[in-house]
């Protein structure tokens, strides 16, 4: 039931062709179930008949996959007809970010999904307007409730769409403005970060007092820049991107410069025509491994749209995916090869805290090793450190032996294309459920890019001393949790391929005890 915008996510099937639907959560051996833009033409939603009529009509090769509305946010993903069946964990989740966080006036939309062993994730948001300080700051706070609210698969509760996709696109009605004040963003760079609280603090902060003006206080200093064509001068006001470079919200996400008239507000004519009240945005992170893998085409508005005082801006990117084209290997069995982690010189510092102040007011941080496909590390639980009590620096004196149980055999390092493994930081709560404090995730191929896959070569080692075959690997990321920094994580990698009888070698290489697995 809708009524004006008061509604939680629902998932709309097919059993009349009037409702509204979304596509269904699929386990991993589902095909997806397109939907008949034919169907949704004859909904009684004008908004949606309208939709559906203008993409079967102009789209006539496109396959529609994901169809979702929440309050008056949509998300429509489409495919190329012929490439729906290569589609496959189609997960679509969204939150409220209106009053109360119940109200669908504000909030997002994320939908996940995988295509030749690339996950994908898209979310279209509509954030927080008017301008100041205020806006600004709570503008950011809706990203972090979008992802944190917004779970990308059922299976991984504890990472957002930014943390468990490869690729992670943004866009919808951002609202950030443009800044124009004597002191420049001086003011605003203490004022506006978020501290680093808890889930469930973060829910309950709303920043309310205001320093600025709202709407249109710097409406002829805009005018004139655009008047004069000066994109770039205009543009260096751009809260978003001063956003992004003080990591106060999207950490890692790119865009790209607007080099074109704003987009709002507008009268609904074609060309612009500004109202003296004072632009949608697209965005786009890929995680660690598939860095540099998307080439932006276009990114431009669209000037001749009449119906809304917003002119959409519309943008086309090339993705490499992790496509794996190798023929189908022979299956493991309990003699092959196996690709070995030895994990070491792990700490975390700056964690944000997590417990209550009559608890101690810090945090009692494990780490989980959760990868992607699950088989790699899970055993009915994922394999973790031990707890450190009351500490937000914690150093941990063991190192974890992580077996990769791949489903098929691995004869070189491309095969693991598309494989990852997340180092999820969690706080543990005696009385209740453990809370995420972050996660760094890292691309399990680049992890073995340097591992020899000379069995025969390996069969002759007998201690590794010299570490022939083996690769370190030094990590120190940023922990981050929502599209925020949470803290540092560090530690060391050392990875081989073994076979069974070379297992206890490998192990001996370790500085510290080895933690027997334990499975949270």
């Amino acid at each position: 039931m809708m009524f004006r915008g008061v509604t939680a996510n629902r998932d709309y099937r097919r059993e009349s062709t009037t409702s509204r639907r979304l596509i269904p959560m699929t386990s991993k051996s589902d095909s997806p179930r397109c939907m008949d833009l034919t169907e949704l033409k004859s909904s009684r939603q004008y908004d949606t008949a309208k939709f559906a009529s203008l993409f079967a009509d102009r789209c006539p090769s496109y396959t529609l996959l994901v169809c979702n509305m929440r309050g008056e946010m949509r998300l429509w993903i489409l495919c190329l007809k012929g490439l729906e069946d290569e589609f496959d964990e189609i997960h679509v989740d969204g939150e409220n970010t209106g009053i109360g966080s119940i109200l669908a006036n504000k909030g997002g939309i994320i939908a996940t999904m995988n295509i030749r062993s690339t996950r994908l994730s898209f979310m279209t948001c509509h954030l927080e307007a008017h301008e100041g300080v205020s806006h600004y700051t709570n503008r950011n706070k809706n990203l972090y409730q979008i992802f944190q609210g917004s779970k990308p698969h059922p299976d991984y509760q504890m990472m957002d769409a930014t943390i468990y996709s490869h690729h992670t696109f943004v866009c919808g009605d951002l609202n950030y403005r443009t800044r124009f004040s004597k002191e420049g963003f001086a003011k605003v760079e203490k004022k506006s970060k978020l501290p680093m609280l808890s889930s469930r603090d973060i829910s309950e902060t709303e920043v309310t007092a205001d320093d600025e003006p709202d709407n249109g206080s710097g409406y002829k200093q805009a005018m004139a820049l655009i008047g004069e064509n000066k994109w770039s001068e205009l543009y260096a006001g751009d809260e978003l991107c001063m956003a992004l470079e003080k990591k106060e919200c999207l950490v890692g996400f790119e865009t790209l410069p607007c080099g074109f008239s704003p987009t709002f507000k507008v009268a609904r004519e074609e060309g612009y025509v500004y109202n003296e009240k004072r632009t949608p945005r697209i965005l786009w992170n890929s995680n660690d491994g598939v860095k540099g893998t998307i080439t932006p085409g276009i990114y431009e508005p669209c000037p001749d749209f009449i119906t809304s005082d917003h002119k959409p801006i519309r943008g086309a990117f090339t993705v490499q995916l992790n496509d794996k084209k190798s023929t189908l290997r022979p299956v493991m069995n309990e003699n092959d090869h196996q690709i070995h982690f030895l994990v070491s010189d792990i700490k975390c510092t700056n964690l944000p805290i997590m417990d209550v102040q009559m608890t101690g007011g810090l945090a009692d941080p494990y780490i989980l090793f959760v990868s992607s496909p699950k088989n790699l590390t899970w055993n009915k639980n994922w394999p973790s450190t031990k707890v450190i009590y009351r500490n937000l620096n914690p150093v941990w004196d063991e190192e974890i032996h992580l077996a990769l149980n791949h489903e098929r055999r691995i004869e070189s390092a491309d095969q693991l294309c598309g494989d990852m493994l997340c180092m999820v930081v969690m706080d543990y709560d005696q009385a209740s459920v453990d809370d995420v404090c972050g996660s760094v995730t890292l691309n399990v191929m680049d992890l073995c890019s340097k591992v020899s896959f000379n069995k025969e070569g390996l069969r002759k080692t007998t201690n590794f001393q010299n570490h022939d075959g083996l690769q370190k690997t030094h990590i120190r990321r940023p922990v981050l949790r929502n599209g925020q920094e949470c803290g540092m994580l560090e530690c060391t990698i050392t990875s081989a391929y073994l076979a069974p009888g070379e297992v206890k070698a490998f192990r001996k290489t370790a500085g510290k005890k080895i933690r027997n697995a334990k499975f949270r």
